[in-house]
């Protein structure tokens, strides 16, 4: 495929090792997602509903990233699993879950957006845009909470909104500590 997409199109090799990145990226994202889909196929809708939910988000601030497919795979399936089959147990009144999502809708703007340390910081201009973006996603869930009356669907986002603003405020302090640690070094 190298020699091919070398000799054919005149890629360079740094565009070769981008489309290989890509490759691996989605291959794994993609193999996480369907692993984890076949572990709650028995409640697929509200999985599918999390992982739109948290795609949204994550897209727009990043959070937390794991180096090791493995280490990904369980900290991303840690993160389902209690969206979708402990924390909806933990009951939470209505009125509190709006405040709370008002509250996770100020962080994830102020906090976001934690990119990974492979790629490269963002232009001003993208950071403004990601941080509306999920300002109006959190917003937008908030008033769908709002409106539409309590059901399974509804309770799973919420958790994958607060457990999303709470894993990205770890990886903005992990980040910091990390920027710390190497300034430290020199």
């Amino acid at each position: 495929m190298y020699k091919f997409l070398k000799e054919q199109y005149q890629f360079s090799d740094f565009q070769i090792a981008q489309l290989q990145y890509t490759w691996k990226t989605f291959s794994s994202e993609f193999s996480k997602l369907l692993i984890m889909g076949l572990v709650f196929r028995n409640i697929l809708g509200r999985y599918m509903f999390a992982v739109i939910v948290m795609l949204l988000l994550r897209t727009a601030t990043g959070g937390l990233h794991c180096k090791k497919y493995i280490s990904c795979f369980l900290v991303s399936f840690t993160y389902m699993f209690l969206s979708l089959t402990v924390l909806p147990f933990v009951p939470v009144n209505k009125v509190f879950q709006l405040i709370l999502l008002f509250i996770c809708m100020l962080c994830n703007y102020y906090i976001g957006p934690v990119t990974s340390a492979v790629h490269r910081p963002l232009s001003n201009g993208c950071t403004k845009r990601v941080k509306i973006q999920a300002f109006l996603v959190v917003f937008f869930y908030l008033v769908l909470a709002y409106i539409v009356p309590e059901n399974p669907y509804i309770t799973c986002g919420f958790w994958v909104i607060i457990l999303h603003t709470l894993q990205l405020a770890a990886a903005k302090i992990l980040k910091k500590e990390e920027i710390y640690r190497e300034r430290e070094a020199y």
